[in-house]
């Protein structure tokens, strides 16, 4: 984001209105009331989540996967932050925080954009990973050395950075003091917009304008609707493979060969129950989102409230990872107890021991 400064301060006052940084009373109300709650409680519940997928003895490739997960949905949610605290008035009057905002407003929706990319892409592979274990689970063992969680990663959070960073460019702002230097108010213009401040002609390039034009574009069909429909269509696939697997665990039914390779099919099969559930509630929450955006390059008309409640499904999916963990699995529920109390019992004897030398 480019910025055109001018800060000469000026005895004018803007009304609240003209400094309110949300668009409309609703939005305001959904992002900076809502928001801020599910994102505490998404960012906690990941925390907790990593402490159990990265444990030494727990580090298979599908808690890799869900690890590298939950990292992207922990980023995801602190970028969001500032987007609320906009909406709430000790932030919106606040100086330091218009001039933050006003700044890196931009930035923060690439990091934004990014991060919920990279979690999009991560889904839609661990969807993939689980499909292609439990219906051909040799070719995993081929496609093991180079399809490493290390490559995968690498590869969704380089591609998803060079189709989300057009908006660090999208927007050139002006920034001015007003009433005395106690207002500091920003206004940005797209980059390929007609209009220019003070009616000046547009000084970007028809590259630079093309480029902002049709990248949004780009970015809806590649980083929003494409992996969104792929993971529908793989989470139907793996349910219905799902259904098909439940008979073998049938308490009346046995698994042919040795109970080694029974022992690993029924964790293998507990693991993606873990991972339907997960990805069931992601393709629940992040559909809509995909969806309106994409619509909104084609029908123009007022999306902000729509866009506000897309985000707290967005939010409330990304919060509801540790709730889904606890419920599917009880392999995590166990880990996480024993994890807590060792835990405190850590902290309980490290007390006694520093007591005892008073």
């Amino acid at each position: 984001m480019s910025s055109n400064t001018s800060k000469s301060a000026t005895d004018i006052c803007l009304t609240d209105r003209q400094m309110s940084l949300s668009v409309n009373s609703t939005e305001g109300v959904l992002i900076g009331t809502i928001i801020p709650i599910l994102v505490l409680f998404g960012i906690s519940g990941n925390i907790l989540n990593l402490t159990v997928l990265l444990a030494p003895n727990l580090r298979t490739r599908s808690n890799q996967l869900l690890a590298c997960l939950a990292v992207a949905d922990i980023v995801s949610l602190i970028v969001l932050l500032p987007h609320s605290m906009a909406h709430y008035e000790m932030f919106e009057t606040a100086l330091w925080f218009r001039k933050f905002y006003g700044k890196y407003k931009y930035q923060i929706i690439a990091m934004t954009n990014w991060s919920i990319a990279t979690a999009t892409w991560l889904v839609f592979v661990i969807c993939l990973e689980r499909l292609i274990i439990i219906k051909y689970p040799l070719s995993v063992r081929k496609q093991a050395k180079f399809f490493t969680p290390r490559n995968v990663v690498t590869i969704i959070v380089v591609t998803t950075f060079i189709l989300t960073s057009y908006n660090h460019v999208s927007h050139s702002c002006a920034e001015k003091l007003f009433c005395n230097g106690t207002q500091y108010h920003v206004a940005c213009l797209g980059i390929d917009s007609e209009r220019w401040f003070r009616n000046e002609p547009n000084p970007n390039s028809e590259l630079m304008k093309s480029l902002v034009r049709y990248a949004p574009q780009v970015n809806a069909i590649f980083v929003v609707l494409i992996p969104v429909v792929l993971v529908i269509i793989f989470n139907v696939m793996l349910i219905l493979t799902l259904r098909q697997r439940q008979k073998l665990f049938e308490p009346s039914k046995t698994i042919r060969g040795d109970s080694q390779y029974g022992s690993q099919a029924k964790t293998e099969h507990k693991v993606t129950i873990t991972v339907t559930a997960i990805v069931t509630c992601f393709t629940i929450t992040q559909s809509p989102s995909a969806f309106v955006t994409f619509l909104s390059f084609y029908i123009h008309k007022d999306w902000v409230t729509l866009f506000a409640i897309c985000t707290i499904l967005v939010v409330l999916g990304k919060a509801l990872n540790f709730v889904l963990f606890c419920l599917s699995s009880a392999s995590f529920r166990q880990r996480l107890l024993m994890q807590t109390k060792q835990g405190i019992l850590r902290k309980s004897t490290r007390y006694t021991s520093v007591a005892a030398h008073v």
